[in-house]
């Protein structure tokens, strides 16, 4: 960790557990407006976060985490990601995302407008899970360990 200076905090929850808990040197998150970068003593900030990634780096090691759509906190030298999914990108099984893609494609080939609004709802849902399962490949294939 930074040597003599204040120590930076991270942690990425989802609503089962927490995924990463510990002190880290620097985040880098995904947020609406493109990557933002947190170093020890950065200004408090609340963002929401888009489906993509949360870089973190300890000592000489790098942790990467496929995340969803989210919040990103940080204040007093503790950054949070709060996000629906976080998957560590050395955990992610490529086939499975792979099988979610299609699963959703499939799902969006089949929705039928019944009602509007109900169909507005369902297929930005079920887009949501594209995406997802996108990212989730992308990460693996990108940072991945083989």
């Amino acid at each position: 960790m930074a040597d003599g200076g204040r120590t930076l905090f991270c942690r990425v929850i989802t609503p089962e557990r927490t995924v990463f808990d510990g002190e880290v040197d620097r985040v880098v998150a995904t947020i609406a407006d493109g990557e933002i970068g947190v170093l020890p003593d950065h200004a408090p900030l609340i963002a929401t976060t888009k489906i993509g990634t949360v870089r973190i780096k300890r000592d000489e090691e790098y942790l990467v985490f496929a995340t969803s759509d989210g919040f990103f906190k940080v204040s007093e030298n503790l950054a949070q990601v709060l996000v629906e999914e976080a998957v560590p990108a050395g955990e992610i099984d490529v086939d499975e995302a792979g099988n979610r893609v299609e699963e959703a494609n499939r799902e969006l080939e089949g929705l039928t407008v019944e009602d509007e609004e109900g169909y507005r709802k369902r297929r930005a849902e079920i887009e949501r899970r594209v995406r997802m399962g996108e990212n989730l490949v992308h990460v693996a294939r990108k940072y991945g360990e083989a």
